[in-house]
């Protein structure tokens, strides 16, 4: 999942900038690419969340206290 949220990062990181850059060019355009970008932002909460239960499910299983 660590090279998924890499592509993500990256995507949104490079269609932020050309966003700006639309906004002096085509309008239309940049709108869409912010829609685009939030959308990204989005994925990469979600993949965040999903890998924070995945890691606590862990840390119960190999939970170790009551010994």
């Amino acid at each position: 999942m660590g090279i998924i949220k890499r592509i993500f990062l990256l995507v949104a990181g490079v269609g932020q900038i050309l966003a700006i850059i639309l906004l002096f060019i085509n309008l239309k355009a940049a709108v869409i690419l912010y829609l685009v970008y939030i959308l990204l932002i989005v994925g990469i909460v979600i993949l965040l969340l999903i890998e924070r239960i995945k890691e606590k499910e862990v840390d119960d299983r190999n939970d170790y206290r009551n010994y």
